[in-house]
């Protein structure tokens, strides 16, 4: 049965499948089942790119090279999560990998990514996630002859510094990130170890500290804290290829030829989509170190209806994106994504996460169809070269045999076949009726094709393949599956009632007749019957059914020993994003129909009264029918009439409070209560303006209430309800919706025109902005040269932008914002300041003996981001932000954490001296603060005689001395050595 759930979020899913952390797929399952396919509507043919080999690759240089010393372009796409299509999507990730890498429907990639999100390994546990995701999809991918690229698909902070910071400030808790490297990695490195045709990629895209302004620290950074990561993978993989990415989401690959990562094998990494720029604008960033080290970009893509970082058309991006990388003979590209959830994504259907149809994107400006074409016409360009000249076809696999029929499906083995030429063995192909449906490796002689129509005559066909591409004669066998005529029979009964009667022992018949399942096999893994259905184990009860869709049901042949009243109950779970509601019937009479609630996980079971139904005397028939899904099932008990004897209702739950409101929901919680009639408390029912709307599982005192309508007044009560069905009173509070969203944009300003200019400022005007979204304007945010330079506050329509260069033409832009944080298009004017009286400062009181970088007296202003200069300056990762200005001085309070720049751009070659003006609160800072300037990179104590002390004093570096470059520097301060302080810098300046 199918776990439906919630979809993912940007990378993760939430829904749970009827495990409970017990690992059941072996190696040897894991090998039976690379191929498992329906027959019938998902039945995929097709072979992977024939004969092309995966040997194990390596670096040499800037290159990728196979064993041979051929060079290698990886070329192809990335796939969802595969863990994602077994919690929330209807497709399975096993037909989604035949499907792209089916060269009869025309794709020739020779790598798939394969992304694996933290959120799974946390679901499934990474022993789980390996034997029943990692591990299949490597192997079908083998036996595809394509390359598996296994990526740690983290988008987080990649520093537990960071991590810290993330976890004050946002609701959820980021584990450490060494803890969680480790834990993947250590298991993951070994177990692929070996695998010829595997590539690691270390860390999708590590996200915070971004250290914007400063490429080189990031950069070192990240190496200082990936390093370790890198030399655990290599210890459990000596020879597997690694693709390492780079803060900022994978945007500072082009520092990796300068501070190259210490090891073998090591590739860099690219992420790049539209709104990077156009390639002229990022190449000195992704292309340029492609003349030095390896490069793939492990992520790109564009839709024309995307958002803000995929938006992009294949004739105004694509085209020219290929046109680039296609200028680096050694650069490789995975576009994002096969999927039509994870965007921007290859194709459209019905809905987002929908099963059929997919349609793939093969509009003028689309991706999906472009990609395809694509990767069809360099299919044999730069592809690994085979060492071995094999014309020789294995041997039919002999005694292929057929056991275990059932209804739906068919057991299918064969005898191993050794080859004869010198290729060695690739894998098995399983035929159903001249149609390609499976692959197994060399280890595997046995398959179970599923998804079969009952009293049905069927032709099985099993070829064997070598790593040459030559493919044996079919060794074929016949069989039939049974007929649904064969009649519905008791599984381990009838089962005798009163009792309890087992989910896993319904009866016996098949699909359409004992039960039915809309998955074509066991999905949950457990030996106890061969059937379609989802029987999993539990350490706590044995075995159940998961995987529960809405309309899937199960029948049981029951003898009742007595005719009267039954208390009915049924134990389920459902984690986070299950729950639905179950139907009782008996001899296709429904009795009774009841909700099942999340019970705080996918292994934490509940029992739950359905209620008194009354049963006749004799053999009948029972169903269980998911009304919806998703949910798992234990068992089902019919016991003696007992809830008459609690009469006695719960007490009105207390102290019930709103929690929080939205646009369309109310959260509340409550005080818990006890029962006081015996039969113990069960749920909570919860009630919007009179009608009931959810029930909750009684642990649970708190619940949120969807669906609502914005800016509107609700009464929302809670009742207590016992296991007699005895219901409380109800306790109510008040509550009322916010507003709904805006996401109207402004119009953009109109009228900018230049009022006025200096040597050193341009005044520009604008008529005011009225909003039309309804959450009213905000503020203009004014930008020079495409750069924010400043916000202003809605009601002002006039701004003096300066700190700039005299006889200089500067663009102006001014953009209105509204409530909700919705941009206008940006209204913009071009205007050229006065040629310069002096030559001297911009404010003509700067001495004639010194250049003042930035005396932070607000003209301009710090949080402006310019300098005296006019140039670009910022702090980040403070205790205190970005820094605050107080009294005319900047002031950073840190905690080993902190970065700080002024950029000067100019060549400052007639100054010998850089002076800070500057104290601190302990005194002796200089032995904590890490001076970058030039190529000169040391902490400040090593570049200056002065100290800094508790009052304001200057602080002078001999910048000839000291080796500073001073062509065009920057003046950089890094505070990640250790320690904790505030320092105040008046002013700095060069002498």
């Amino acid at each position: 049965m199918t776990d439906e759930s919630s979809p993912a979020d940007a990378f993760d899913g939430t829904s749970e499948d009827a495990r409970d952390g017990t690992a059941t797929a072996t190696r040897r399952t894991a090998l039976k089942t690379i191929g498992a396919a329906a027959a019938g509507g998902t039945l995929l043919s097709g072979r992977a790119s024939a004969g092309v080999p995966t040997p194990r690759l390596h670096t040499d240089g800037k290159w990728i090279r196979d064993p041979q010393g051929n060079a290698v372009q990886l070329r192809g796409m990335a796939t969802a999560d595969p863990a994602f299509y077994r919690r929330t999507h209807p497709k399975s990730f096993e037909e989604v990998l035949r499907w792209a890498t089916d060269t009869e429907r025309g794709w020739h990639p020779n790598v798939v990514r394969l992304p694996f999100t933290q959120d799974n390994v946390a679901h499934y546990g990474i022993d789980t996630l390996i034997s029943e995701f990692i591990r299949p999809a490597v192997d079908i991918l083998a036996s595809r002859d394509v390359y598996a690229l296994v990526d740690f698909h983290l988008i987080r902070p990649y520093t537990q510094e960071a991590t810290e910071t993330y976890n004050s400030e946002n609701e959820d808790t980021l584990d450490p990130i060494d803890d969680v490297m480790r834990n993947f990695w250590n298991a993951v490195a070994p177990e692929f170890a070996d695998d010829e045709h595997v590539v690691y990629e270390l860390f999708n895209e590590p996200t915070q500290p971004t250290m914007y302004g400063d490429d080189e620290g990031a950069w070192q950074t990240w190496r200082d804290a990936a390093q370790p990561w890198v030399d655990l993978v290599r210890g459990h993989a000596p020879e597997t290829p690694i693709v390492i990415g780079s803060p900022r989401w994978t945007s500072v690959t082009h520092m990796a030829p300068e501070y190259p990562f210490e090891g073998e094998n090591l590739i860099y990494a690219a992420h790049i989509y539209p709104d990077n720029g156009a390639p002229s604008e990022f190449d000195q960033y992704y292309g340029e170190p492609a003349n030095d080290v390896p490069v793939v970009v492990t992520e790109f893509g564009w839709d024309p209806d995307g958002g803000s970082v995929d938006q992009g058309t294949t004739s105004g991006w694509g085209e020219p994106f290929r046109q680039w990388a296609e200028g680096y003979a050694n650069m490789g590209w995975i576009s994002w994504c096969f999927d039509d959830s994870w965007a921007p994504t290859f194709f459209d259907s019905p809905g987002e996460g929908a099963a059929e149809p997919w349609t793939l994107k093969t509009g003028a400006d689309q991706m999906g169809g472009y990609i395809k074409t694509w990767l069809d016409e360099t299919q044999s360009d730069s592809v690994p070269a085979s060492p071995i000249d094999d014309s020789i076809a294995p041997p039919a696999p002999a005694n292929p045999t057929v056991s275990n029929a059932t209804e739906i499906s068919v057991d299918l083995s064969w005898d191993a076949v050794t080859d004869e030429g010198e290729a060695g063995l690739s894998h098995y192909t399983v035929y159903l009726d001249g149609e390609r449906v499976q692959e197994a490796l060399p280890g595997a002689t046995t398959t179970t094709v599923a998804g079969l129509s009952p009293g049905t005559t069927y032709e099985f066909a099993v070829t064997a393949e070598d790593d040459a591409g030559n493919e044996s004669d079919p060794a074929t066998v016949v069989a039939e599956t049974i007929a649904r005529d064969a009649g519905q029979s008791p599984y381990n009964g009838p089962h005798t009632l009163p009792g309890r009667v087992q989910a896993e022992d319904f009866d016996e018949g098949g699909q359409g007749v004992s039960y039915y399942d809309t998955t074509a096999a066991n999905q949950g893994g457990a030996s106890y019957r061969d059937t379609a259905v989802d029987i999993g184990t539990s350490a706590n009860t044995g075995y159940n059914v998961g995987y529960i869709s809405t309309g899937e049901w199960l029948e049981y042949t029951v003898q009742v020993e007595s005719a009267g009243s039954r208390t009915t109950r049924v134990n389920v779970s459902a984690g986070s994003g299950g729950g639905g509601a179950l139907r009782i019937s008996v001899d296709g009479e429904t009795l009774a129909t009841q909700d099942v609630w999340q019970t705080g996980g996918w292994s934490n079971w509940q029992t739950i009264r359905v209620g008194d139904l009354d049963l006749p005397e004799g053999e009948h028939v029972v169903r269980v029918t998911a009304e919806s899904g998703a949910w798992n099932f234990d068992w089902i008990e019919f016991g003696e009439s007992e809830g008459s004897a609690d009469t006695t209702a719960p007490p009105a739950p207390t102290n019930l409070s709103v929690t929080g409101t939205t646009s369309t929901s109310i959260s509340v919680d409550w005080d818990a209560v006890t029962d006081t009639g015996g039969s113990g408390l069960e749920s909570y029912a919860v009630h919007v303006d009179g009608s009931e709307v959810q029930t909750v599982a009684a642990g649970t005192t708190s619940a949120t209430v969807d669906g609502l309508s914005a800016e509107t007044s609700y009464t929302v009560a809670v009742s207590a309800v016992d296991g007699a069905g005895n219901e409380s009173a109800m306790t109510s509070a008040s509550a009322t919706t916010d507003a709904a969203g805006d996401s109207t944009a402004p119009s953009a300003p109109a009228n900018l025109s230049v009022t006025g200019t200096s040597s050193s400022s341009v005044s520009v005007g604008w008529d005011a902005v009225t909003d039309s979204g309804g959450s009213g304007l905000d503020h203009y945010v004014v930008s020079l040269d495409g750069s924010e330079d400043r916000t202003v506050a809605a009601g002002t329509t006039a701004v003096t932008v300066d700190g700039l260069s005299a006889d200089s033409s500067y663009e102006v832009g001014v953009a209105a914002v509204d409530g909700a944080g919705n941009a206008s298009a940006v209204a913009t004017v071009t205007a050229t300041t006065d040629a310069s009286d002096d030559g001297g400062g911009s404010d003509g009181e700067t001495p004639a003996d010194a250049m003042v970088v930035d005396d932070y007296d607000g003209d301009p202003g710090w949080s402006s981001h310019r300098n005296d200069l006019g140039q670009w300056c910022g702090a980040g990762s403070f205790a205190n932000g970005g820094g605050e200005v107080e009294d005319g001085a900047l002031v950073l309070e840190y905690d080993n954490g902190g970065w700080f720049q002024e950029q000067i751009n100019e060549d400052v070659s007639g100054y010998s001296t850089l002076v800070f003006e500057i104290s601190g609160a302990s005194g002796g800072e200089e032995s904590e603060v890490l001076f970058d300037m030039g190529g000169v990179r040391t902490m400040l104590a090593n570049v200056t005689d002065d100290s800094i002390g508790t009052s304001t004093s200057d602080v002078r570096v001999d910048m000839e001395s000291a080796g500073v470059d001073r062509s065009s520097p920057s003046v950089r301060l890094n505070f990640w050595q250790g320690g904790a302080s505030t320092l105040t810098i008046e002013e700095i300046r060069l002498e």
